[in-house]
């Protein structure tokens, strides 16, 4: 990688541990404005998935990257927390912030047990929307069988605050 990529990357992480120090609940406020959204993105494959159509489940949307060493660290663990609660009404959708031939390869390279959409450019304005105006990454909302936003996190979880 060159150094101008690896400076991108490194100051990514660093936002990303940065914010991962930072962590709440939405206040009551705040939560009217966070709705799950009407937004359509692409499957790995271009057909249009609308993100409402998890609406009465329990959301997790998953903002990551193949560049962010803990976005991927996470994968396993959001694989087997969704397998585990899914009988329950539980779902975790991954938006990728990367070109897709890279997401299909690491799909394809690791056992991801659910969704996976193609956000890109979309996906960042999405995260902005959900309060995540720096951009690190990872980046999760989580909505209620609502479809309202009730609790958003940057940096990764550790199974415990999963749990």
């Amino acid at each position: 990688m060159s150094l101008k990529t690896w400076l991108i990357v490194g100051l990514a992480l660093l936002a990303g541990i940065a914010a991962s120090l930072y962590m709440r609940s939405v206040t009551e406020q705040e939560e009217a404005a966070f709705i799950l959204p009407g937004t359509e993105l692409a499957d790995l494959v271009g057909n249009l998935q609308a993100l409402r159509q998890w609406q009465g489940k329990v959301l997790l949307i998953k903002f990551w990257a193949t560049w962010c060493p803990p976005c991927l660290e996470e994968i396993p663990l959001f694989s087997s927390l969704r397998n585990q609660y899914a009988p329950a009404g539980f779902e975790v959708v991954g938006v990728a912030v990367d070109d897709v031939s890279k997401v299909i390869e690491f799909r394809d390279a690791h056992q991801v047990e659910f969704p996976l959409l193609n956000g890109e450019q979309d996906g960042m304005s999405m995260m902005s929307t959900f309060g995540n105006a720096m951009g690190g990454l990872p980046y999760s909302v989580l909505f209620d069988r609502t479809g309202k936003a009730v609790h958003y996190k940057t940096g990764p979880y550790s199974r415990q605050e999963l749990q």
